[in-house]
């Protein structure tokens, strides 16, 4: 489908609420995974520059050469960032312009403005992202917006999760198709008939949020 929107001279834009280029560093022979030393959240592994972050305390470190429990050299980035996104679309997709739109770029001087106004000219280009491409912005160019690992929502222990996924994808969703050319919205998913997606996608947000709402009352959860 995206080289098919390309080909037509038109614009992809592919969210994935993970900035970096994985969630989790781990080695592969003893279990072991890059954990904060400040909290109790996994270090993300950005390789644009080269560092450890955590993105809920702010914490960094350097990338280990080896396994500090067991030794091990082979340690293996796990999960999809927004750089590993862009890395992998370089090859499945050579010759095109790919953009990445994330805080990461979006806190380097005059970057957004550049990258926007790149999308804006109009010209065929496939456009990677967090939630900052989710609200605010009209591109009118892109008539392909693809949803990247959805389940990250839907198997999340925190309550608000499916709350949060389902405004991502309203949000997102409202990207693709805003002038005149008809827009298509893909969501990758292993749980395609999970029953946030199914009444989502056939009734709404605000059926869906109904649904929600009724659960939270009966479990005595915010709002209730």
């Amino acid at each position: 489908e995206a080289r098919a929107t390309l080909a037509r001279g038109e614009q992809v834009l592919l969210f994935i609420n993970r900035r970096g280029f994985a969630p989790a560093l781990v080695c592969p022979a003893c279990g072991w995974t890059a954990d904060c030393r400040r909290c109790d959240a996994r270090y993300t592994l950005h390789l644009d520059p080269r560092h450890l972050h955590c993105h809920h305390c702010g914490s960094e470190a350097g990338i280990p050469r080896a396994c500090p429990k067991c030794g091990g050299t082979d340690l293996v980035p796990v999960g999809l960032g927004t750089e590993r996104v862009e890395q992998s679309l370089g090859t499945l997709l050579p010759g095109a312009s790919l953009l990445r739109l994330d805080s990461d770029t979006a806190r380097r001087k005059a970057t957004l403005p550049r990258l926007l106004e790149q999308v804006h000219a109009g010209k065929p280009l496939v456009l990677v992202g967090t939630q900052m491409l989710a609200k605010g912005h009209h591109f009118p160019h892109v008539t392909l917006v693809g949803i990247l690992d959805a389940d990250s929502g839907l198997l999340s222990a925190d309550f608000r999760a499916g709350e949060r996924l389902a405004q991502v994808l309203v949000q997102v969703a409202g990207r693709a198709g805003r002038a005149e050319k008809p827009g298509q919205v893909l969501v990758q998913t292993r749980q395609p008939d999970h029953p946030l997606l199914v009444r989502l996608l056939k009734e709404g947000y605000d059926a869906w949020a109904r649904d929600a709402l009724a659960e939270r009352r009966m479990a005595e959860l915010p709002p209730w």
